[in-house]
């Protein structure tokens, strides 16, 4: 059974993680945390540097997830994530060094 993935892109020596899921019935485990510890030792493994991602502003559990695993935010993009209902949320833009 898939428990959770992380997709990322690389170019040179910095990488975007675009997408990491947990199944629903894993989160509050600590899943997500080793997923992603666990990821971002692959991409140093393979030369990144840099790695960036960017996340809904109000979604605190992520934002939680990625500021107490060494991300901080860079910048902020408005209205870059559409709901259906046609509402527009804002993104940040976060960076960890992996060096």
């Amino acid at each position: 059974k898939t428990v959770g993935f992380a997709v990322s892109r690389m170019g040179a020596d910095e990488a975007e993680i675009l997408s990491i899921a947990v199944d629903a019935a894993y989160r509050g485990r600590g899943w997500s945390r080793t997923l992603l510890l666990t990821h971002l030792g692959h991409l140093a493994g393979r030369g990144v540097r840099k790695i960036f991602l960017e996340v809904e502003e109000n979604n605190h559990p992520a934002r939680r997830l990625y500021e107490r695993t060494g991300f901080s935010t860079v910048g902020r993009r408005e209205s870059y994530y559409r709901q259906s209902s046609g509402e527009q949320l804002n993104a940040l833009l976060m960076r960890r060094d992996l060096s």
